[in-house]
């Protein structure tokens, strides 16, 4: 039974692999990916980087496979961890429901889930967090089948571990140790002090991971002096302090009914309606059979989710991966419980269970794929075209996911390009000005740092407009459309520090659509479809997410929200997609985005505000500069 177990854990495992590693993003992303992906293989260690597993297990997998492209590597890294965790489910379940198809159906649930595929192609903790997961009710399930101090050892050690990667892990403590109290057949032992001793150890040896860490904060040159003030400012920095303690539980009562939505919204995009009633079914059925593993998943999964539900971040929705995971756990046992039935129900029943997986997967793969986005690196190239350490210094200032993707491209791409953050420079933004136009550099300036440098300095330097990139507008870029081109324009809720002209945006739907059409803005989502210079064919609004289907001559236009905007503020891989007879023409993404066909196809798309929008840079000239007498 076990070899079976073996076998088929690592079928199902290889299935979701090959299915990531065919969608897998190719390069660098926004956010903390970008961020993960600068950091891989960079010497440099900060307590900031408070992922030492992580980094530890991904940093020699990366500089074997993939040394010239880290981001590619650390994305299929993500895409292993990804397959290691669904073939551990898969053997978990099989040894909580008792049935080897009850495991595999967990498996690929899990695999085909909109959420984890999407953060299994893109670098990210969470694939390795579940896998972790994973180890521990493996770890447990050997403890309950034999329960000796040697496999308590082995799950306390592999729990221990798991805080390296996330400390989210303390979630599972308390669901964790009911099981342990319900499963040993002597309860009272694991209260003995050689068992408390055995998990404190371990727990050190956990805690050990975060030594690097907390080296760099010692070792730092603006150090405190007193060792209480050095270990104060390792946790504020391992554990984010900054900004967590507003986060956790931050959900005020305005927000409830909006959070619920999004619960049940989240829901039933990863597993639909019949997953779900699934699961429960699965929960009644594990309770029947036994109580301290239904203990363990109904907990585990209640803790996770409501941390999730009251935590208030930009993308909550990847904090529900953990709840996922237990929702797949009882899925599978739904299944083991059919398919120990007759022999009739068990034929039909593994049909359509095989049928629903099959759909589940063919659902999922158009919108979750990944293998052709490279918007990220053609914002990069934007960024730092035409700049050398020779002639340019870039002065940004901009919204942290862009700045994680710019710290990657300066590391491993673009290496000839020097630049800082406004905000480090600007106390003695004037000196660094004349320095560097002693040794004849430019100071280019992103669109944002030029407003700031503006309205501090006034006209102590000529800023003029760099004439390179070339940045479209959505005016100039409505007029490329020929008349009779399908198109489709969405606008999302944008970022509150990311307005758009809405006389622009009115202007260009009017040129779109002939002035036929004149936008709502009464909901979160908006979209316009047909084909320009003629009245739209489709024009919805909607405060929720929605799936649409619209027909043209050119073909079926499936659009796909799935982001819940404004309650998120930031989605990997875009809040919607728009499908073109199951090929994605369009990343929707919050402010305004465009798609349109033309005689060669689709379009590359165009975003007229958010984080992809094209911004234009600024340069103070090193010739030509009069302000600078001032300053000698």
């Amino acid at each position: 039974m076990r070899s079976r177990v073996v076998v088929v854990a690592a079928m199902v495992a290889t299935i979701a692999f090959v299915s990531y590693s065919r969608t897998l993003l190719p390069g660098v992303d926004l956010g903390d990916t970008g961020g993960f992906q600068a950091a891989v293989l960079w010497p440099e260690t900060s307590a900031r980087q408070a992922y030492p597993l992580y980094y530890a297990l991904a940093r020699p997998f990366v500089a074997a496979v993939s040394a010239a492209n880290p981001a590619r590597g650390l994305n299929l890294f993500s895409a292993v961890c990804a397959g290691a965790a669904v073939g551990l489910l898969v053997a978990a379940t099989a040894s909580i429901g008792g049935s080897l198809a009850g495991g595999a159906a967990a498996g690929l649930l899990l695999a085909f889930s909109y959420t984890f595929w999407t953060q299994a192609i893109i670098a990210e903790v969470y694939s390795l967090h579940l896998a972790l997961v994973g180890a521990c009710l493996v770890a447990l399930a050997a403890y309950a089948r034999r329960p000796r101090p040697g496999r308590l050892a082995i799950f306390f050690a592999v729990y221990a571990l798991g805080f390296g990667n996330h400390l989210s892990m303390i979630l599972l403590l308390v669901p964790f140790a009911a099981f342990l109290l319900l499963a040993s057949p002597r309860p009272r032992e694991l209260l003995q002090p050689k068992t408390v001793a055995l998990a404190t150890g371990m727990a050190l040896l956990g805690a050990l991971q975060y030594l690097p860490n907390l080296l760099a904060v010692w070792t730092s040159a603006g150090a405190p002096e007193r060792w209480s003030d050095r270990l104060g400012a390792f946790w504020f920095d391992v554990t984010k302090a900054d900004w967590r303690e507003s986060m956790v539980f931050g959900v005020s009562g305005g927000q409830l009914s909006d959070r619920f939505a999004f619960l049940a919204f989240d829901a039933r995009q990863q597993f639909t309606l019949a997953g779900l009633v699934a699961a429960v079914a699965g929960a009644v059925f594990l309770w029947r059979t036994s109580r301290a593993w239904a203990t363990l998943v109904v907990s585990a999964y209640a803790i996770n989710t409501l941390f999730a539900f009251t935590y208030n971040v930009g993308d909550p929705h990847v904090f529900f991966l953990p709840g996922h995971y237990f929702v797949a756990v009882a899925f599978g046992c739904a299944a083991a419980a059919v398919m120990t039935a007759g022999r009739g129900l068990r034929a039909v029943a593994g049909l359509a269970l095989a049928t629903f997986l099959v759909w589940h997967a063919y659902h999922t793969w158009p919108v979750a794929d990944r293998h052709a986005d490279r918007r990220a690196e053609r914002l990069g190239a934007r960024l730092t075209l035409g700049l050398t350490d020779v002639r340019t210094l870039l002065v940004a200032s901009l919204n942290w996911q862009v700045e994680n993707m710019l710290l990657y491209v300066t590391r491993y791409e673009a290496r000839d390009v020097v630049w800082t953050r406004l905000g480090e420079v600007f106390l003695h933004f004037p000196l660094l000005v004349r320095d560097n136009h002693a040794i004849g550099r430019d100071v280019v300036l992103t669109a944002d740092a030029a407003a700031q440098v503006t309205a501090a300095f006034g006209p102590l330097w000529p800023i003029v407009p760099d004439p390179l990139p070339l940045t479209p507008t959505l005016a100039s870029t409505v007029a490329r459309i020929r008349p009779g081109s399908a198109y489709l324009l969405a606008v999302l809720a944008p970022p509150p520090d990311e307005p758009f002209d809405q006389d622009v945006l009115a202007s260009a739907v009017s040129d779109l659509t002939r002035g036929t059409a004149v936008l709502q803005r009464t909901g979160a989502y908006e979209l316009l479809a047909g084909h320009a210079g003629e009245k739209p064919a489709y024009h919805r609004v909607s405060t929720r997410p929605f799936r649409d289907r619209l027909a043209l001559p050119e073909g079926t236009l499936e659009i796909r929200i799935e982001g819940f905007a404004p309650l998120e503020t930031f989605r990997r891989g875009g809040f919607g997609h728009v499908l073109l007879d199951r090929e994605r023409i369009l990343f929707l993404e919050r402010g305004v985005s465009l798609v349109w066909l033309d005689a060669g196809g689709p379009a590359e798309p165009f975003y007229a505000s958010g984080l992809y929008a094209p911004r234009p840079r600024f340069r103070i000239p090193a010739a030509g500069t009069p302000g600078l007498a001032l300053l000698h």
